[in-house]
């Protein structure tokens, strides 16, 4: 059972890590649009979708106490590792339809959210209602980063920036609030430090 908290705790540790990592790349491609160039760029993010996905694969059979955070993680997690290897393979004349994938998985995403806060208000979980909102806004969000790349009203790496920022924001505090490790009880022997 020791076993079982630890890597329910450590999955926790490891979402919230990547979705950090999510927002601070997010932040970079902002900033700094062109980041040495295409080919730092697909390095950057192809990285980042292997590191979530994987993230989120593990979280899934983590098997946490209410199984809120991770209950979709299998197959969006391995829609991020699909993710990271077109982002490695496709040539660049096609990489405009990468940020569309990339932008409709932030919709996805915070779909899944949504959903998510729903199942959080029957565990009693006071704050459903702050989940439910942010990942609509999220929604709307990820529907004008769909719109955005479609029309091309800003620059590609700026967009994918601002998505990756908002979308690891959100997995940054809801992953924190909904993962719960199920309290301990010690036994007698436990208590005072005794063999069983």
């Amino acid at each position: 059972m020791k076993r079982h908290y630890g890597v329910v705790k450590s999955a926790k540790i490891i979402n919230v890590v990547s979705a950090c990592l999510m927002f601070l790349a997010g932040l970079l491609l902002l900033v700094i649009p062109n980041l040495g160039g295409f080919t730092a760029q697909r390095i950057l993010i192809s990285i980042l979708f292997g590191l979530t996905g994987a993230a989120k694969v593990f979280g899934y059979f983590s098997n946490d106490l209410y199984r809120l955070a991770f209950q979709f993680d299998f197959a969006t997690g391995f829609f991020c590792i699909l993710l990271a290897i077109l982002t490695a393979l496709v040539p660049e004349n096609m990489f405009h339809a990468l940020y569309l994938l990339i932008a409709a998985y932030v919709t996805l995403d915070a779909l899944m959210k949504a959903q998510i806060s729903i199942d959080a208000k029957r565990f009693g979980m006071t704050r459903w209602l702050l989940i439910l909102v942010s990942s609509l806004l999220l929604c709307g969000a990820g529907g004008f980063y769909v719109g955005a790349v479609v029309a091309e009203l800003m620059r590609m790496p700026a967009i994918i920036g601002i998505a990756l920022m908002a979308d690891g924001l959100e997995n940054i505090w809801v992953t924190a609030y909904t993962v719960r490790v199920q309290t301990k009880k010690k036994s007698l022997p436990e208590q005072f430090d005794m063999d069983e």
